[in-house]
């Protein structure tokens, strides 16, 4: 494995300056980085920058000008952050230590600070100059409260983000493909055949849960089952009336549902024996429809 992939695999630990902790793997955390989400995130810090103004650019730039500054200034911060990671990463120091994200972020505030200063004098004809106090120094100060903002608020909802757009469009292909042919048998007679198990009674499934290359299937007694399989396997021999997919990871039956219910912002489906299985935002419309048309909710 090349040094490279060895870094974006790497586990390692970020503090921000609140004392957060956070577990980052570059090979999920980068998509996230440079999603629409985490756009927008920037493009929000780099609109409260300009007209702010807190380098007094609008004196002596135009403020098209300002903004380019502004804007390619914050790109030039985010790829230098990410490159300071990827190098932290790669060191054996990575797994032994966290790393302060705003001991990453000084040499990204650096070398932003620099083109700053050259491209200032540039777009202003040399009459704009750079002054350290107080400018730079409310300008690292926002940095840190942004890295901040970013770690506990933007880089979460960016992860949210994908995982609900991976989830709708899994949603969509199984919509789209080929309907299993109806199925007359009574629900307690059915039997599910998985590849390379015994056929599992279908009355006896409470809720299904997908572990990577198998699924966990659990029945109403508490029993657990893992077979190596997917849970689109599973699915694909049930009908409407038996259950519901709550989320990419789990199917519950009907037998097994009781309510929707939220907490913490989150929604999730509570089944009889009081377990709360998560209800994705793709799939939510879905699950009230089927508790509305199965269960009478």
């Amino acid at each position: 494995m090349s040094n490279f992939s060895h870094a974006l695999d790497t586990r390692f630990s970020l503090i921000d300056i609140l004392g957060g902790r956070y577990r980052v793997k570059l090979r999920t955390a980068l998509p996230a980085i440079f999603s629409l989400t985490s756009f927008l995130f920037f493009v929000v810090l780099v609109l409260t920058l300009w007209i702010s103004d807190p380098l007094d650019y609008h004196d002596y730039i135009a403020p098209g000008g300002a903004l380019l500054m502004w804007s390619t200034g914050t790109v030039i911060i985010v790829c230098t952050y990410v490159g300071g990671l990827i190098l932290w990463a790669s060191t054996p120091l990575s797994l032994k230590f966290p790393i302060p994200i705003t001991l990453a972020g000084l040499p990204a505030f650096a070398l932003s600070t620099l083109y700053h200063r050259i491209l200032g004098e540039i777009f202003s004809g040399g009459e704009w100059t750079q002054e350290l106090w107080p400018s730079h120094v409310f300008l690292f100060v926002t940095q840190i409260g942004f890295e901040v903002l970013y770690l506990r608020y933007g880089l979460p909802k960016s992860f949210q983000d994908i995982a609900d757009r991976k989830d709708a469009a899994a949603q969509e292909a199984a919509k789209a493909a080929e309907p299993v042919v109806a199925d007359d048998t009574p629900s307690s007679s059915k039997h599910i055949t998985l590849p390379g198990e015994a056929a599992i009674v279908l009355e006896d499934v409470w809720l299904v849960r997908a572990l990577e290359h198998y699924v966990e299937i659990h029945t109403e007694e508490s029993a657990q089952r893992v077979v190596r399989a997917r849970i689109a396997d599973f699915i694909a021999q049930v009908g409407h009336d038996h259950g519901i997919q709550t989320h990419r990871s789990w199917w519950v039956s009907a037998r097994a549902a009781k309510q929707l219910i939220s907490e913490n912002g989150k929604r999730f489906l509570e089944l009889h024996d009081g377990q709360k299985i998560p209800v994705s935002r793709g799939r939510l419309a879905d699950v009230q429809e089927w508790l509305s048309e199965n269960i009478g909710l």
